[in-house]
């Protein structure tokens, strides 16, 4: 028993040590697949409530019509879809067009609802998998990551009332990666090339809030890699450029967005408890309007899926060991993360983001509810304290009953999530919030000339294209990178 349990936490201390590994990653993808298939009741539960019908299906069947009739889904009536703005679908930055798109050809959009998570959760944890290898991850490491990536409340929250544009998210397991790459020094054009590539996917799965989260980490990395600042700016650059054909059509709307009140005030977290009640907090949704009180305070409660960052009280404890083991060190692994993690939390408190809001730049200018960008340092954090918690515990002199406590821990943490899971199926908010059916000719195709829409389109796709091709010869030319050491 007790060489099983250093198996766990010794992936290469002998061959069965790393079957151990492959067997428990297989069977964790499994488990993944599995949970959001029951979070989406296998493609089965009526998508008729909150932004399912308001802004998401009609979407996609208006994709799917347009598919289906070999057309090009460019003008769409049905406003509330379009949040009131216009009748230019694609001039919205947070529609999807990702190649599985396709899919909607043959598929009913119940059934594309649920392989898009499947295949959106594939990637991600394909990404969990490079970076299991890239910083050497034991098998109790790899499982603490997955459960806190895969299933916090966050996602589950967000994909649960109708956010179906959050697929993006779990593309943050290789923005995660990228970034510690380039910390540890690799500031090669293929790395920029693929961070580029993962940009451009996430604009096209309708990610645009994302990328946004992702741009203001590197802004905010840049004075503390200032002698390496161009990789950083070179992938902002290259990532903006290789979107354009999904980025420069909204340009044309963008005083549209700002009288429909789409760039309105900041809402973050009203408090750190809060944010700690998010993070610990089994609960849901309940009215609590009154006008006496501050807007982010009823919201928090009236809205709490915008809020929901569930990892758990285990989960919680473990992150925070991590980050003590980290911290404590007097020349942490990665300390240029130090700043701009607490930073972006920062952000996510109150009405701070109003600092931000003063660049006046576009893509900063539309995020409202400033909580959500917690998750990505969420996850940085979760991955360093993961990390950090895996070199203690691979210690040859590491006491037995350390690992078995860190264990238990885990499951208390794993029995968390799997309430959580439970609790944010899309079963359960479709009983939660009334149902909002919606009439089918709201997804109805405009055929009208706009030349000044379609300029935008063709212009944003020669950018695109140009960009490719730059950056394919770029990282064909540069030299194969030699595998960093993470020690």
């Amino acid at each position: 028993m007790t060489d099983w349990i250093a198996r766990l936490f010794e992936p290469d201390r002998d061959a069965a040590a790393n079957r151990l590994l492959t067997m428990s990653m297989v069977a964790l993808y499994v488990a993944g697949l599995i949970g959001w298939a029951y979070v989406l009741g296998w493609g089965a539960v009526p998508l008729d409530f909150h932004d399912w019908t308001g802004i998401n299906l009609p979407r996609l069947l208006f994709v799917q019509d347009s598919l289906r009739a070999g057309a090009w889904p460019l003008h769409m009536t049905g406003g509330p879809a379009l949040h009131d703005v216009t009748d230019r679908f694609l001039a919205l930055p947070d529609v999807i067009t990702s190649p599985q798109t396709l899919l909607l050809l043959f598929m009913p959009v119940q059934t594309f609802v649920l392989a898009d998570v499947l295949i959106q959760y594939s990637l991600g944890f394909c990404g969990l998998v490079l970076l299991r290898r890239y910083l050497q991850w034991s098998p109790y490491a790899f499982a603490l990551v997955f459960v806190l990536f895969v299933f916090n409340g966050h996602i589950l929250s967000h994909y649960s009332v109708g956010h179906f544009t959050w697929g993006p998210y779990f593309l943050f397991s290789f923005v995660v990666l990228f970034v510690l790459r380039f910390l540890d020094g690799d500031r090669s054009v293929r790395l920029l090339a693929w961070f580029a590539l993962v940009m451009a996917y996430t604009v096209l799965a309708g990610g645009q809030h994302h990328m946004t989260w992702v741009l203001i980490l590197l802004a905010l990395l840049v004075p503390f890699c200032w002698r390496h600042a161009w990789w950083l700016v070179g992938a902002a650059l290259a990532s903006g450029l290789l979107s354009a054909v999904r980025l420069l059509p909204p340009a044309l709307e963008l005083s549209a967005f700002r009288q429909a009140g789409l760039v309105a005030d900041a809402i973050g977290f009203p408090s750190l408890a809060h944010m700690v009640i998010a993070l610990t907090m089994l609960r849901r949704e309940f009215s609590s309007f009154n006008i006496a009180l501050p807007g982010n305070m009823w919201f928090f409660d009236n809205a709490f899926f915008e809020f929901n960052a569930f990892i758990g009280v285990a989960g919680l404890a473990l992150v925070v060991l991590g980050l003590f083991v980290w911290l404590r060190n007097g020349t942490p692994r990665y300390p240029q993360l130090v700043v701009p993690v607490f930073v972006m939390i920062a952000l996510s408190l109150g009405s701070t983001y109003r600092l931000v809001r003063l660049t006046g730049l576009p893509m900063l200018d539309g995020e409202r509810y400033t909580a959500r960008m917690f998750v990505l340092p969420l996850l940085i954090l979760i991955v360093i304290a993961a990390t950090s918690l895996d070199r203690v515990l691979r210690r040859p002199s590491i006491a037995a009953w350390h690992r078995v406590v860190a264990m238990l821990a885990l499951g208390y943490a794993t029995l968390d999530i799997a309430a959580s899971v439970r609790l944010w199926r899309v079963a359960v908010s479709s009983g939660l919030f009334k149902a909002a059916p919606f009439d089918p000719r709201i997804v109805e195709r405009i055929d009208r000339a706009d030349p000044p829409y379609v300029t935008a389109i063709l212009a944003g796709l020669v950018i695109t294209g140009v960009t490719a091709i730059v950056l394919l010869w770029l990282a064909a030319r540069a030299p194969a990178r030699q595998r960093l050491h993470t020690e």
